[in-house]
Order: structure tokens, then C-alpha cells, then sequence
């Protein structure tokens, strides 16, 4: 059971995850063991899968491999990326999805359920920060400045509609913060583990990379920085929930007005 976010903001990209990792055999899940599910790739890319930990490794040696061999560099639009990690990415994932066909045979459907996938990518190319979303089958999604926030794993059913909520209040019109989109990332984490019905928990996870100058600084936050956000999601619930209250009084007083 995996959630994992990203944001594109005006000044880089965040991304987030939880820190549960589901282990299992046969669809039977065994134990949940804590783990970090974004991964730091040359010191210029964020990684995160959500599906089979082995399809994770190999996708992080494969981006690993093309980013230190410059691959990317004729890249010069974003579209040219997504194809180009596309193809890579799916010529690992295909005999995954052969062998499982095969082993449908034996074990039914969940040989196929095993191996589904899908990733966030945050890496740079040509002189912009890309935030990338791979499906199941590899195909690619970019964030834009019309939709800049995406989530993946068993947890995005909760966060979606979190997000598009916190975008409609908080950020209608532009594009957040890196701070702002730090804040989101982590009240739709927080919001997601206390209402998931179970697999998604704590630690939380969040990593941001943004331009320097001609360089990109990438910073995975310690537990003790995202404290403060906590005390903010305290402070924006207990704001709404004396707005109710408020709102509850004011009723209550109205109903007590004699009629002429």
C-alpha cells in the first residue's frame, strides 16, 4: 500500500510519499515494514514507484544509467523525455507483464495484479524541472500549470480529491509556492494516514528540487523540519472547526427571533 505525491510549484517540484511498505505472497499481505519510497537518483533526480520493490530497483538503475550517461541531453523538449523514458522503462516492464500471463495460467489474476506499477519522476531537462507520471503500462503524464498535482498507490483515491480541494482554496489561479505545495503535500499525507483503511502510514517522506543558478538543489527533509506544517494543519482545522461552531451559534440565534 503506497501514496505518493508531486507538485509542480513556480519555483520546483515537491514530491512526497508515506513510509509503509507492504510485503506479501500470493495477494496474502505478511507484514508492513517502515521504508523511504523516494529515491534520490545522481544527485538530480526523485524517484518514486508505488507497486513491486524489484520493478522499483530496476527502475532506478535503468534512469540511473541513462542520467549518467547523458542521455537526456538532446532532449530538448519534455515530450522528447517522456518518450524516451517510455520506451526504457517498458522494455523492462513488457516481460514482467509475459511472464505473468503465463503464470495466469496457475494462479489466476493475481499473477497480473503483481506486477503493476506506475512512478513519478522529478528530473530536469533542458533547463526545466519536469514532474512525470509513468502508468502501468508506461504511458506518460506531465504536470502542467492547468493540473500541476498528481498522486499514485492504493492512497489516491483519498488524496485526489485533498488536492483539488487544497488548489481550489489555496492556490485557484497560479501555481504554488515551493513552500506552499511543502504544506499541501504534507496535510494530504497526514490527512491520507488518518483515513486510509490501512497499508498508509508514517514516517512521511518529502523531497523538493528546485533551480540554483545554473544548478539543481535537491533537499529531503528531516522529521524535525516538517514539524511546524503539523502545527499549521492544527491551526487550519481548529480555524474551521470554530468556524462551525460560530456558524452553529449564529443559527441557533436566528431560530430564537420571534416571528412579527
Amino acid at each position: 500500500m503506497t501514496l505518493i505525491i508531486g507538485i509542480k510549484c513556480r519555483d520546483g517540484i515537491v514530491m512526497g510519499s508515506d513510509g509503509a511498505a507492504t510485503l506479501g505472497t500470493m495477494g496474502q499481505m505478511t507484514i508492513v515494514q517502515p521504508v523511504k519510497k523516494l529515491e534520490i537518483i545522481s544527485n538530480s533526480i526523485i524517484l518514486g514507484v508505488s507497486g513491486p520493490i524489484g520493478i522499483g530497483q530496476i527502475f532506478k538503475g535503468v534512469i540511473k544509467d541513462l542520467w549518467d550517461k547523458n542521455q537526456f541531453h538532446d532532449k530538448k523538449e519534455s515530450y522528447e523525455a517522456m518518450e524516451f523514458l517510455r520506451d526504457s522503462l517498458w522494455k523492462h516492464v513488457n516481460p514482467e507483464f509475459q511472464n505473468a500471463s503465463v503464470a495466469k495460467n496457475a494462479i489466476g489474476n493475481i499473477a497480473v495484479v503483481s506486477v503493476l506499477c506506475s512512478a513519478l519522476i522529478a528530473i530536469p531537462i533542458s533547463k526545466k524541472i519536469c514532474l512525470f507520471q509513468f502508468n502501468q503500462q508506461c504511458s506518460p503524464e506531465e504536470a502542467t500549470d492547468n493540473l500541476p498535482f498528481v498522486s499514485i498507490g492504493s492512497g489516491q483515491n483519498i488524496a485526489d480529491p485533498f488536492l483539488a480541494f487544497q488548489r481550489r482554496i489555496f492556490w485557484p489561479n497560479n501555481l504554488p509556492s515551493l513552500e506552499e505545495g511543502i504544506f499541501s503535500v504534507f496535510w494530504t499525507l497526514e490527512h491520507a494516514i488518518r483515513t486510509h483503511p490501512g497499508g498508509v502510514s508514517d514516517p512521511k517522506q518529502i523531497i523538493t528540487i528546485k533551480k540554483e543558478n545554473s544548478n539543481y538543489k535537491i533537499h529531503e527533509f528531516q522529521p524535525n523540519e516538517l514539524q511546524e506544517h503539523l502545527g499549521f494543519i492544527n491551526d487550519v482545522e481548529k480555524y474551521l472547526s470554530d468556524y462551525t461552531l460560530k456558524f452553529k451559534e449564529d443559527t441557533n440565534s436566528e431560530e430564537k427571533i420571534p416571528s412579527p
